[in-house]
């Protein structure tokens, strides 16, 4: 018995002609929504993902900036914070530079020049001390904020600049924002449920409790955020065992009671750090990792209110 020879696919003719490159990088470079060039546009195709890279490089890495904090523990507050603030200084392949805004230390007296070395000291010690749980920077491009890594990061204190691999930068930073859009728009349909819901309740005369009603949108953004970073720091300490056992441990450690969600508790008592049980003892990690977080959040939410200010 003979197999059937499969049948020859048809390979059409585009109805219309490609446009050429040229006109292809002018069209991303006036695209509004960079999230959506970076993660979708440049995923349709290989020469897609050449223009859309080169509209970056050209016309949008100078938008970028990248901010270090220097303070060593965030006591919250909206006050603004000493940090080294740097912009984009010059692109050579995978790498992109960004200055230090600062003048040179000649520009400055010499009693304020103690002050100049001190803070390049501890820009440079946050920069080489730097931790996924506490990065100390945070990463603004258009109106988002966010703290992702910076793929190769070097820091050079005499020419006072940093440089990073760009593209791996920018993936990382909209990865995360992609992720964000999904959830929101996850929280968006399930709010719309239990309104619906709630509404066909009170058409029948029952009384609503507390915890029917759903969270408002800036508590469901802020609970996104954590959830996406603590997704990122899973990916990152994913060989140590007791560092995940941590992370998804904080999901116990806060808690907010049925209906108020500004009434947080902290509850010690997490599963796996009992006594005899594997990570007891581990309970200082889990605090440790919570300080960070609420200190990485907070400085983001901060930054992403001075951004929107000033545009």
């Amino acid at each position: 018995m003979t197999a059937k020879a499969l049948p020859h696919s048809v390979v059409r003719p585009p109805l219309c002609p490609s446009l050429p490159a040229e006109i292809w990088i002018n069209i991303f470079r006036h695209h509004p929504d960079l999230g959506h060039l970076w993660t979708t546009c440049r995923r349709v195709s290989p020469s897609l993902r050449a223009c859309a890279e080169y509209a970056f490089s050209e016309h949008f890495l100078k938008d970028v900036y990248i901010d270090f904090h220097l303070e060593k523990y965030n006591l919250g507050g909206k006050s603004k914070r000493p940090e080294v603030c740097t912009t984009f200084a010059r692109r050579e392949n995978e790498w992109a530079w960004y200055k230090d805004l600062r003048p040179d230390i000649s520009a400055y007296k010499r009693i304020d020049q103690v002050h100049y070395i001190k803070v390049t000291r501890r820009w440079e010690e946050n920069v080489k001390g730097w931790k996924a749980e506490m990065p100390n920077y945070t990463i603004h491009i258009g109106g988002l904020v966010n703290d992702t890594a910076l793929p190769g990061l070097q820091i050079d204190t005499v020419n006072r600049d940093i440089r990073v691999r760009w593209k791996e930068m920018l993936s990382l930073f909209f990865r995360e924002h992609e992720r964000s859009q999904l959830l929101k728009a996850a929280f968006r349909t399930r709010t719309a449920k239990k309104v619906q819901a709630n509404n066909a309740l009170l058409m029948q005369g029952k009384t609503l409790m507390p915890f029917d009603c759903p969270p408002l949108l800036s508590t469901a953004e802020a609970e996104i955020l954590k959830q996406i970073r603590r997704m990122r720091l899973k990916e990152y300490y994913g060989d140590d065992e007791q560092m995940v056992w941590a992370i998804d441990s904080l999901n116990h450690f806060e808690q907010y009671d049925a209906g108020n969600a500004r009434a947080l508790r902290i509850n010690p008592d997490l599963p796996g750090a009992g006594l005899g049980e594997r990570w007891f003892g581990s309970l200082a990690l889990v605090q440790g990792l919570y300080l960070d977080e609420w200190s990485c959040v907070h400085r983001i939410g901060c930054k992403g209110e001075e951004v929107k200010d000033a545009r």
